[in-house]
């Protein structure tokens, strides 16, 4: 959840095209046309802004419109399954995170292989999962676990929805703490919010946006962050990893993707065009401003090494868990 000022700096940064070099549509026949931009998310959050920021600069570069079509449903399946099974021209792109791995590891029926199905184009942002508690709750991570060998009852957890990476991370966490927790699922993070701040949950899986909507004024506290180094919006959140909590620093991202047999000049083509986006530092200044940080450039195929790691990653976990998915 963005608060109101964030709100209006992406809806003014998602329209406002940044300084790029001339069109490219005169050196290449991609793109023909309109480029759709599948996102599987609701319109309005964060990663909505984020991909409306990132279509507008591109448009300049590649010569044609980039329209964001919000698919979302199934934790991201609706929208994946539909560019899956589209045209592999490169005038159908997908918009997703980790979730695209996680997702046939974790959850059953799934009728795509993200390695087989997709084509990696670009890594835009590593994403971090905050462990947060209301602002008058404990300090440090170390008080929580304090607190939560002292309950009589589990303390209770909310994420996202029940098999969720943030569940996992919850889980992973108690059993490595030898603390017990309840895990609450919500359809969204929206509604986790409130409850959180008004200390009807004890703790929370949020978001950087979140974390920087509600923590500044201390209605929320994050302890903890995933990772394997502390991120540069939150500077002062240590990680799990350093705070002697293994097993979540695993791989995290946000990219695009588009079908598999996309021709690799169109993917190499794009892959250039967002790279150019991101490196210029109005860019990366927005998405700071909203709790994202642009990942480091890598190449499509490092990006393919990326996501093989992140699914070894869940398959482990997934292994480790008593966490069942009917």
């Amino acid at each position: 959840m963005i608060n109101r000022r964030q709100a209006l700096a992406l809806a003014v940064a998602s329209t406002t095209p940044l300084a790029t070099a001339p069109t490219w549509a005169q050196d290449n026949p991609w793109p023909t046309k309109p480029i759709t931009l599948v996102l599987p998310f609701p319109a309005g959050g964060q990663t909505d802004g984020v991909a409306r920021l990132l279509g507008k600069n591109l448009e300049p570069l590649l010569g044609q419109p980039v329209v964001v079509d919000n698919r979302p449903g199934a934790n991201s399946l609706i929208g994946t399954n539909l560019v899956a099974r589209s045209a592999p021209d490169g005038h159908t792109l997908l918009l997703n995170m980790t979730a695209l791995v996680s997702n046939p590891v974790l959850l059953p029926n799934v009728n795509y292989d993200p390695h087989k199905d997709f084509a990696p184009v670009a890594r835009l942002y590593e994403l971090p999962a905050l462990w947060a508690v209301p602002g008058n709750g404990p300090k440090t991570l170390a008080e929580f676990v304090e607190k939560a060998k002292a309950a009589k009852e589990p303390l209770n957890f909310a994420t996202t929805g029940h098999a969720s990476s943030s569940h996992y991370f919850g889980e992973v966490f108690g059993r490595s703490a030898n603390i017990k927790l309840n895990h609450v699922p919500y359809k969204g993070e929206a509604p986790i919010l409130p409850d959180l701040t008004a200390g009807r949950l004890d703790a929370a899986v949020i978001s950087s946006a979140s974390a920087l909507a509600f923590g500044g004024d201390g209605r929320v506290r994050v302890l903890a962050a995933n990772g394997t180094r502390r991120w540069k919006v939150l500077p002062d959140v240590p990680t799990f990893l350093e705070l002697g909590v293994p097993g979540i620093s695993n791989e995290s991202f946000c990219g695009i993707f588009a079908p598999t047999r996309t021709p690799k000049a169109v993917v190499d083509k794009l892959h250039k065009a967002i790279q150019q986006v991101m490196a210029t530092p109005e860019f990366q200044k927005q998405m700071l401003a909203y709790g994202l940080e642009v990942a480091p450039a890598i190449t499509p195929d490092q990006f393919a090494a990326v996501m093989k790691k992140a699914t070894d990653e869940w398959v482990a976990i997934k292994k480790n868990s008593a966490i069942r998915v009917e």
